[in-house]
């Protein structure tokens, strides 16, 4: 049997150019795993897309048009098997398809978080007194914004999603079948998974934080823990890394008598990102919503013991007591007493590091890339015989 014919790829995203980011991220892994095996993959970022509006709530509602413009001047100078367009900025490409159709490209909708699941949780912020929502917001985004997503859904030809969550969203809803939402989690590059510390590899660098300084983030009940720590006599160090804002802002969040323990370290290398992971003892992960949280993967690939949500594909990895510590969200008390259990007990945290290891040990970016293109060829062959 002939091998397959190399892929022409066209991702799409309205995300910053920068390989430090989340989502970002993820654009510049799979164009290098997608090329490394021969196809072609090309990538619309958000400066492709433009910076016109600027203003965030009307660029929500722009975005999949200018999109649409963006793709129209890619696809017009190039031929693609495959668009792969994040959230809503495939939607102008799946109408056309609808109207015209178009048979000479698979289109995939790719979520890396359902904003849905996350507008639930911008309301849950709200109830806890953390962000405000008024109800003109509440109105213009479920309207614009939500329904723009939902309908490049149900338009595309597969969706990818990041974790259980958001399946069964999409399937509970109706947006596609069972066998057209594929659950393809992201990875770990190569090299770091084959260079892992030892078990027994030194540490003592204390307790990490690693992601934008936000309350999506669990910031408001990370600072109550570590307020509760110092008040209980524990002067465990504290690292925050890539919070993308300005350390005074970050420090200003803790109380003064905690100040002293905290070290903020701004957006990072990879590389660097990975040297934190083997210096620390113990990672929080105090989200109350994420896609996906590659932190999360990237920190137990390094046996680096988890304290985490139930948010994003944590539900998934992190089994308490057994590859890590599972808390409830927004929860400070349970996040202080995990901390003074991992960290009053040398032992425990190693044998969570070794387990966490070994849970992720097959989550690479060549399987995330290996399975999407699964998917695309899936796509593809469904667009051929319909």
């Amino acid at each position: 049997m002939s091998a397959p014919r190399p892929l022409s790829i066209l991702l799409v995203g309205d995300y910053a150019e920068d390989a430090r980011l989340g989502s970002s991220k993820v654009f510049f892994k799979l164009r290098d795993e997608f090329t490394s095996r021969g196809h072609s993959c090309d990538v619309v970022w958000a400066h492709d897309i433009g910076g016109w509006p600027a203003n965030r709530h009307i660029r929500q509602l722009a975005s999949p048009w200018l999109a649409g413009r963006a793709l129209a001047r890619r696809m017009g100078a190039k031929r693609y098997d495959v668009v792969d367009a994040a959230s809503a900025e495939g939607l102008f490409l799946g109408v056309m398809n609808l109207v015209a159709h178009v048979d000479g490209h698979a289109l995939i909708c790719r979520s890396n978080g359902l904003e849905h699941t996350n507008y639930a949780r911008m309301l849950d912020d709200h109830r806890h007194g953390l962000l405000p929502k008024p109800w003109t917001r509440r109105l213009w985004y479920p309207a614009t914004r939500l329904t723009q997503v939902a309908a490049a859904a149900r338009l595309a030809d597969r969706l990818i999603v990041l974790n259980e969550a958001d399946r069964r969203f999409a399937l509970d809803r109706g947006w596609q079948p069972a066998d057209r939402v594929a659950l393809i989690p992201h990875g770990v590059s190569q090299v770091f998974v084959e260079s892992a510390p030892a078990p027994d590899a030194p540490r003592g660098a204390g307790l990490l934080f690693c992601g934008s300084w936000a309350h999506v983030k669990g910031i408001a009940y990370l600072a109550a823990a570590m307020e509760r720590l110092h008040a209980d006599g524990h002067r465990w160090p504290l690292t925050v890394l890539g919070p993308g804002v300005d350390r005074v802002q970050v420090l200003d969040s803790f109380a003064p008598a905690v100040r002293p323990l905290v070290t903020v370290i701004d957006r990072a290398a990879e590389t660097r990102v990975i040297e934190e992971y083997r210096r620390h003892d113990v990672l929080l992960a105090t989200s109350s919503y994420e896609g996906f949280g590659l932190v999360v993967i990237e920190a137990m690939s390094q046996r680096l013991p988890v304290i985490a949500t139930p948010a994003g594909y944590a539900e998934t990895i992190v089994r308490d007591g057994v590859t890590g510590i599972r808390i409830p969200f927004r929860d400070a008390d349970a996040l202080s007493a995990a901390v003074v259990a991992l960290m009053t007990d040398r032992c425990r945290r190693r044998q969570l590091g070794d387990a966490a290891h070994d849970a992720v040990a097959g989550l690479t970016w060549a399987a995330t890339a290996a399975q999407t293109l699964a998917v695309y060829e899936s796509a593809r062959a469904g667009r051929t015989t319909r």
